[in-house]
């Protein structure tokens, strides 16, 4: 870290320094979009259960008024 009170010279800023942080910003931008895909995928699998949940609730509805009519 910098110290404005020491006497060292702190290094100069070289192309490798550019380098991390690109580096960085990739990671970070593909750490945002794993974590977009996984809440997608979250999300489509809650959406699959609850039809599946639905069309059998309305198949047991459909099969009680049957039994009714009979």
């Amino acid at each position: 870290m910098y110290d404005p009170g020491s006497d060292d010279v702190p290094r100069s800023v070289t192309p490798a320094d550019f380098l991390v942080v690109g580096a960085g910003l990739l990671h970070n931008i593909a750490s945002s979009v794993h974590a977009f895909t996984e809440d997608l995928m979250e999300l489509a699998t809650y959406n699959a259960v609850r039809k599946s949940k639905v069309n059998a609730v309305w198949e047991q509805f459909t099969n009680d008024l049957e039994k009714m009519e009979d």
